[in-house]
Order: structure tokens, then sequence, then C-alpha cells
């Protein structure tokens, strides 16, 4: 992912990010709970020969249930968020969390979302994901 040139205040370089939407299947009247997400995040430059360039990097898990929050700003929705930066060398993060607000909307969907930010290198960076995630289905309330 290299991204566009990116013209909020306060930036530079290239931003751009990337979804993959994940629906389960639950028997009719239960939802998803999300309860535990383990594996990796990993990236590299194509081309790291960019001497002093970086690029920062990002990994979401979400819902599409409703996004307020108490907290602004803040995503109520947001229940695993890794944030890192390549300035050539690869990367792995290793991810082994508890999800506590797990529960996804009705359509019963997990948005993984990939990002690049501050990308001053003029190189795509590869960010890939690699993770488990331990569910349970819920009866609805009636």
């Amino acid at each position: 992912m290299l991204g566009s040139p990116d013209s909020r205040q306060g930036t530079w370089g290239m931003a751009g990010a990337s979804t993959h939407n994940y629906t389960f299947h639950p028997p009719g009247g239960y939802r998803v709970r999300i309860l535990r997400v383990y594996g990796n995040l990993q990236g590299w430059m194509r081309d790291p020969g960019v001497p002093g360039k970086c690029a920062g990097v990002l990994w979401g898990l979400r819902s599409n249930g409703d996004d307020s929050s108490a907290m602004d700003p803040a995503s109520g929705n947001t229940m695993l968020y890794i944030q890192d930066a390549t300035c050539g060398a690869p990367f792995r993060d290793s991810v082994d969390v508890k999800i506590e607000n797990g529960l996804l909307a009705a359509d019963n969907v997990l948005r993984s979302i990939v990002a690049v930010f501050l990308n001053e290198t003029g190189q795509p960076i590869h960010i890939e994901p690699s993770f488990t995630v331990v569910y349970r289905f819920e009866q609805m309330e009636q």
C-alpha cells in the first residue's frame, strides 16, 4: 500500500487504507461476540533503500455498530488497534488480546482495516495481519 497525498493539516506524505470484511453466520436468533484475537502484524518496504524516510502502519478490528463513544475523539467499535512504523527494516508485532467490547453488530461483520500514513518513502508498504479469532454465538435478547 502506497496511499495518496495526505492533505490533512499537520500531516505529510501519503496515506491510505484497505478494509477486509469477515461475515459470521450464527444460527437464527444469535449474534457473534469476539473474545480473543491472536497472531501478528508484519510488514516491510518493497524497496527499503530510502535512507531517513519512514512510513506509519496500522491494523484495526471493528464492527459496523454504533460508533459513538464517551471520549472525543474515540471509536466505540474499534476492538483492536495496533500501530507501528518502518524506516526500511521489516517488522513483526505479536498480538494476543482479550477483547472486552467484542459484540458485533446485527450484521455479524468483523472489519479488518490496514492503513499506511505519513508515508514519505515513495515506496509501497506491505502490511499483513495474520490472526486467529476466538468467538462465541450469543442468543439475542428478546
